[in-house]
């Protein structure tokens, strides 16, 4: 541990958690893990979830305890994807005062247990002796103890909470933290450096009233009881206030993009404010330094119930916006853009982010200021950028610009010196700013804002044409679809996104990986992606692609083979 330098808590003696691997700083981009509701033993499940964490580039997953089998470690070891593992919350392992003779015994034998299994494995990097409170010195000698004795050898904390009391009574810090956000913010948020969540190691924090597509949706709420928005929606939400009513989500979307007249259009919208959320957690922590930023953990990965409980990967294993907007700001090589969000908001900044092993050398950002209409308002560009490995430099600066639409795209690209484009990354702004107001107002289950972004102009853009060129082609067990899109119109085509789907009106098939989705095309370009999904997910199934997009009504057509 070591004080973290923003000196966010001056009177605090230690600092914040940092990981070393291989002698090498991880800056840990993670996600919380959670087992089937019922422990249901699916091996096929588990290792279609580590898929989709490799896909999207996370690179730490966390447990708290609830192991359902050694197998799904055997996957991340095979996988290569460290894991956090300890001890839950919210029951008797942290009751400590309720602990009798028998509450020890059985703790020191379960660590005993959980220990022997996990110190083989390569992918065990951490062990949690606590979780949200610390425990007492008697429980953690003896931890330490256990530990010691059977030779543990990777790194080990007694809390991944706030504040503790020592023996003294004073208030310590132990170096993560845990209090969220568990509530939507708007992406300035992130890179503001004015609130608590937005530094340090944090082993929790993400939306709790993730809505889920409107295919998931269609599958656990019954169809007379899809809209309004009602009782039925929150027996599936979480427990905490406004959470529980999807208070913070609803307001998120309704203010912002505008209110919804049907269930369908709500969780389309509401897509769009995942993907731009979790970017933003995710890019803020590439480019804002070592120094003050060491560990973000998505609170949740995944969906142990169909719910709209915080999760990245929803009940169905059907990717939505939270997935691929977690995918763009994980990218290894990244050109990201802050928002406006800090000073007097007057000038924004472009970083150039490197989370590979490797110096990136004599690149180019490129940032341009576009209508929706599709006129560019503004452009910038700095050559000669070198970026050290696991690292990230200031670009240029993207002062504010006059006379643009209400609604704007901030557009920006790495080149290498071939002109080969490197990282393309699509942001929509709005002239209105998102202000939360004082850091009082940043409640970790509650969303406060003092106004709101405005981005009901997206929903009167001129509907977009694209042609599209797909096939398919079968090897080794897997199918791999090519998909080739191409904006024929003079607009923008908004936010398409592409599924590969079990006959004309069938579902997506699931589990699968694109190499990217939610894209947005500007007149007279092309994009291709590729699907990649088991042959014995979709037996038998003949493969249509339905294409979707905010300003494309959504199209269905067959794929050839290859």
């Amino acid at each position: 541990q070591h004080r973290d330098t923003d000196n966010q808590f001056p009177d605090l003696p230690n600092g914040s958690f940092y990981l070393k691997i291989n002698g090498r700083d991880f800056l840990i981009r993670g996600a919380d893990y959670t087992p089937d509701f019922l422990f249901k033993y699916d091996e096929a499940r588990e290792e279609a979830i580590l898929r989709y964490v490799k896909d999207m580039g996370l690179n730490l997953l966390r447990w708290e305890s609830k192991i359902s089998s050694e197998h799904v470690v055997e996957v991340a070891d095979r996988e290569g994807i460290p894991v956090m593992m300890g001890w839950m919350c919210c029951n008797q392992w942290e009751r400590w005062p309720q602990w009798d003779a028998e509450d020890h015994r059985v703790a020191r034998e379960s660590l005993r247990s959980q220990i022997r299994m996990l110190r083989s494995h390569a992918s065990a990097v951490i062990w949690a002796n606590g979780s949200d409170g610390r425990p007492p010195k008697e429980v953690r000698d003896d931890y330490h103890s256990i530990l010691k004795d059977l030779h543990w050898q990777n790194a080990s904390v007694d809390t991944v909470s706030d504040f503790y009391k020592n023996a003294e009574g004073k208030l310590e810090w132990d170096g993560i933290r845990m209090d969220g956000p568990y509530s939507w913010r708007p992406p300035a948020y992130w890179f503001s450096g004015k609130y608590k969540g937005v530094t340090g190691s944090c082993a929790e924090q993400g939306d709790n009233e993730n809505i889920p597509t409107y295919e998931s949706l269609k599958k656990f709420i019954p169809a007379d009881k899809l809209w309004p928005i009602n009782d039925f929606w929150f027996y599936h939400g979480g427990s905490a206030q406004g959470n529980s009513t999807l208070a913070n989500t609803t307001a998120s979307v309704d203010k912002r993009y505008g209110p919804s007249k049907s269930a369908q259009e709500f969780a389309e919208k509401a897509q769009l404010a995942h993907y731009e959320n979790t970017r933003a957690q995710f890019e803020n922590y590439a480019a804002s330094g070592w120094a003050t930023h060491k560990m973000t953990l998505y609170w949740m990965l995944n969906s142990q119930w169909p719910s709209f409980f915080g999760h990245i990967i929803d009940y169905y294993l059907k990717p939505g916006g939270a997935y691929y907007g977690a995918k763009q700001g994980l990218k290894p090589v990244n050109v990201v853009f802050d928002y406006y969000a800090t000073g007097d908001k007057s000038v924004a900044k472009i970083h150039v982010t490197n989370q590979t092993l490797a110096a990136l050398s004599n690149v180019s950002a490129l940032v341009s200021i576009i209508n929706l209409d599709g006129t560019v308002k503004f452009s910038g560009k700095k050559d000669h950028l070198d970026v050290p490995p696991n690292g990230s430099v200031d670009a240029l600066d993207l002062p504010r610009v006059k006379d643009v639409s209400p609604t704007f795209f901030v557009r920006c690209q790495l080149k290498n010196t071939d002109g080969k484009l490197l990282a393309d990354n699509l942001y929509w702004q709005s002239t209105k700013d998102d202000e939360l107001g004082p850091v009082t107002n940043d409640n970790a289950f509650k969303l406060v804002q003092e106004s709101w972004a405005d981005f009901t102009a997206l929903n009167q853009m001129p509907q977009a044409h694209v042609d599209t060129q797909k096939f398919s082609r079968q090897a080794d067990g897997w199918v791999t679809t090519v998909v080739t899109l191409t904006n024929r119109s003079k607009v923008p085509a908004f936010f398409m996104r592409a599924e590969v789907v079990k006959g004309a009106e069938g579902d997506e098939i699931l589990p699968i990986t694109w190499d990217d989705n939610y894209v947005t095309l500007f007149a007279g370009e092309s994009k291709t992606l590729t699907a990649r999904y088991k042959i014995s997910d979709a037996p038998g199934v003949t493969p249509f692609l339905r294409l979707q997009g905010h300003n494309f009504p959504a199209k269905v057509d067959a794929v050839n083979a290859n």
